[in-house]
């Protein structure tokens, strides 16, 4: 009987998805391809699920492309659907379309890719948690919720972002309150509030402004506050031409004293020019992660410690109808941003009393509301994860946390190191769960080369092996 090699993919959001097509696209050689979900809709995953039609992306249509080889793919998609047609044909690459639409998008490229596969490749998809991995010379199995077990010669793990850690207060007793929302992305996060009812965003980002696009929306007519240390707000995108005149000083070595020296020159020249700062950050993009695979650790951790908060904010920014719709709540006075620490959060009667000193004045604000709402990003120190897969891997050390804990300890290709310092033939990661290897690693432009580069690595391998062992 003629064996013939298997895939396990754990993940059915964007990462997991493109790495199951691109497998599907690149091998022409016989594949079991296995894709294991529960909680999210293939191949939407909680970015492209949202329930707001006017949750929209943060990257232009025309660098959505779920194929890197074929950059124009998305907008295409768009061109030839006649209910789309209301976006202007000129200005579409640079337009930035609805979440909904790009998961729809992706849902048909996926069902396209399913109802037409090759002869020479299955693909199975199980509804199921996965909640344990064993690898062994004999084989490997990816252990289910349910109790059954699927068999692998090769395991990738997709399975995205986490919930956000609880911030640090006094007395942590009040995150087990129905007053407090650790899911942003739950819908009822937004639901069910009365008028005269005030709400507290933890956090300033992107995650925050969608937060409060959908209480808008749903006629909240209360004060939104929303708290993060430094109180940064994310900037507008700015239609400009390119910048690049840093790339002609960008070389290796790096080191990040001498970035910071070269950014703030050409800060310096672009506002001269009656240029914003970002186009900097953007002409560097595309070598964001050579310069991080090349920086020390002590390098890193004063990116982390010193930087990280201001090229967060130049580099994730808004589309500019979104930006001056929060520009309007803040001159109504509808939302404040406040730069601060929490310092207490708790329930009294009805509603909550919030407690922040603030970082300028010092001063102690208190304020309250009557739900909080927490959007200070993913959690993403594995061993601090209660989710069954990632905490038995990590128990056996299978995985383990990279030197920023940021993710797991991999290569930039996503081979997985064991907690032994080996490398693991078996087991390989994608997506979020790089960033602390690559740190650009959430966004469509990266997450789509990796899914390509994955899959044919894995195909190499494993007909590699195959070959080695006729």
């Amino acid at each position: 009987m003629k064996i013939i090699p298997s895939i396990a993919i754990i993940g059915g959001g964007f990462c997991g998805a493109a790495t199951l097509i691109q497998l599907v696209r690149q091998s022409e050689f016989p594949l079991n391809i296995v894709l294991i979900n529960k909680e999210n809709q293939i191949p939407k995953g909680l970015a492209y699920s949202s329930f707001n039609e006017r949750h929209v992306l943060n990257v232009p249509a025309g660098k959505m492309s779920i194929f890197p080889e074929e950059p124009d793919h998305f907008i295409n998609w768009i061109r030839s659907k006649k209910e789309y047609h209301i976006f202007a044909d000129d200005e579409l690459p640079d337009t930035f379309i609805p979440r909904v639409i790009y998961g729809k998008y992706l849902e048909e490229i996926f069902n396209d890719t399913i109802s037409n596969l090759p002869d020479h490749i299955s693909v199975n998809i199980i509804n199921d948690e996965a909640v344990d991995i064993d690898l062994s010379d004999s084989g490997n199995s990816v252990k289910l919720k349910s109790g059954s077990e699927i068999f692998a010669d090769k395991i990738v793990l997709a399975i995205g972002n986490f919930l956000p850690d609880n911030p640090k207060i006094r007395d942590n007793s009040f995150y087990n309150s129905e007053k407090y929302f650790q899911n942003p992305w739950n819908r009822k996060a937004v639901e069910g509030l009365k008028d005269n009812d005030n709400v507290l965003i933890i956090g300033t980002g992107l995650t925050m402004v969608d937060n409060v696009i959908s209480l808008t929306d749903i006629g909240f007519k209360g004060k939104i506050y929303s708290v993060s240390t430094n109180g940064y707000f994310p900037l507008s995108h700015k239609k400009r031409k390119p910048y690049t005149d840093i790339l002609e000083e960008l070389h290796p070595p790096y080191e990040i004293s001498k970035l910071y020296s070269l950014f703030r020159k050409h800060i310096k020249i672009v506002l001269s020019k009656g240029i914003t700062g970002e186009a900097v950050v953007d002409a560097v993009r595309p070598k964001t992660q050579e310069i991080w695979l090349s920086l020390s650790m002590e390098d890193k951790i004063r990116f982390m410690a010193h930087i990280r908060h201001l090229w967060g904010v130049a580099r994730h920014r808004l589309p500019k109808n979104i930006f001056l719709q929060m520009q309007d709540l803040i001159s109504k006075g509808r939302l404040e941003i406040i730069g601060g620490r929490l310092q207490e959060i708790k329930k009294i009667s009805d509603h909550v009393l919030v407690t922040i000193k603030e970082k300028k004045s010092l001063n102690i604000k208190e304020l309250i509301v009557s739900r909080v709402i927490n959007c200070t990003g993913p959690k993403t120190d594995i061993s601090k994860i209660d989710q069954p897969l990632i905490s038995n891997l990590y128990k056996k050390g299978l995985i383990v946390p990279d030197e920023m804990r940021l993710g797991i300890n991999a290569l930039p290709d996503g081979t997985i190191i064991h907690g032994d310092n080996t490398l693991s033939t078996k087991l390989f990661t994608t997506g979020s769960l790089l960033k602390g290897i690559l740190w650009e690693s959430t966004a469509v432009p990266e997450l789509r080369i990796q899914a390509k580069s994955l899959a044919g690595e894995l195909i190499s391998r494993l007909y590699s092996n195959k070959n080695a062992n006729a």
